[in-house]
C-alpha cells in the first residue's frame, strides 16, 4: 500500500466532508435568518391588527368613558409606532448594516407592552352579557388578535432561539458559517 497516496486521499475526503458540513450549516442558518425575518414581519402585522381591533372596540360604546379613552390612546400610540422595527439587530437590513440605537425599538416595545397592560385593565371584569351583538363581535375580534400576537411572538422567539443555538456551535463560529449576518434578537414585551 502506498501510504503517501492514502494520506492525501484521506485528507481530501476529510476536507470534502468539512466543506459539506460548512455548506449545510450556512444554508440552514440562511433559512433560519429568513424565517426570523418573516416571523418578525408576521408579528408586526399581528401587533398592527391588535391595535386596530383595540381602537375599534374602544369606540364601540362597550367600555366606560375612562376605559374607552385609555384604550383609544394606547391603541393609537401603537398604530403610530407600527413603522418602527421590533428589533435593532439589523437582520432585515442585510450583512454588515447595524442600526445605531435601541431607543426607537425600545419605545416600540414599551408602547406595545402598554397596550397589553391597558387591554388587561379595561377588559378585566367586562360583562359580556351586557354587550350588543356588534360589541361581542368586536370583542371576539380583539380577543383573537391578542392571541395571534402571543402566538406570533412565541414563534418568532423560538426561531431566534434556534438560530442563536446553531450560531453558538463551535464549528459554525470557527468557520464563520453565518457570514456577516447579525445575531438575531428576541422580541421581549408584555403580550398577555
Amino acid at each position: 500500500m502506498n501510504w503517501p497516496v492514502f494520506f492525501i486521499v484521506l485528507v481530501a475526503v476529510i476536507l470534502v466532508i468539512l466543506g459539506l458540513i460548512w455548506i449545510i450549516n450556512a444554508r440552514r442558518l440562511d433559512r433560519l435568518h429568513r424565517t426570523v425575518i418573516q416571523s418578525r414581519l408576521t408579528l408586526n402585522e399581528a401587533l398592527t391588527h391588535r391595535a386596530a381591533a383595540a381602537s375599534d372596540f374602544s369606540s364601540s360604546g362597550a367600555l366606560d368613558v375612562a376605559g374607552a379613552i385609555l384604550l383609544a390612546d394606547a391603541s393609537q400610540q401603537s398604530i403610530s409606532q407600527a413603522h418602527v422595527p421590533l428589533s435593532d439587530d439589523g437582520l432585515e437590513d442585510g450583512p454588515g448594516h447595524r442600526r445605531p440605537t435601541r431607543q426607537a425599538d425600545e419605545d416600540r416595545l414599551t408602547t406595545e407592552s402598554n397596550l397589553s397592560r391597558t387591554l388587561r385593565l379595561v377588559l378585566d371584569g367586562l360583562e359580556e352579557g351586557e354587550l350588543t351583538e356588534e360589541q361581542k363581535r368586536l370583542l371576539d375580534e380583539l380577543t383573537e388578535a391578542r392571541e395571534n400576537v402571543r402566538l406570533a411572538r412565541r414563534f418568532h422567539n423560538a426561531f431566534v432561539d434556534q438560530a442563536r443555538r446553531l450560531r453558538s456551535n463551535a464549528f459554525v463560529r470557527v468557520t464563520r458559517s453565518a457570514g456577516g449576518a447579525p445575531m438575531p434578537m428576541p422580541v421581549d414585551m408584555d403580550d398577555v
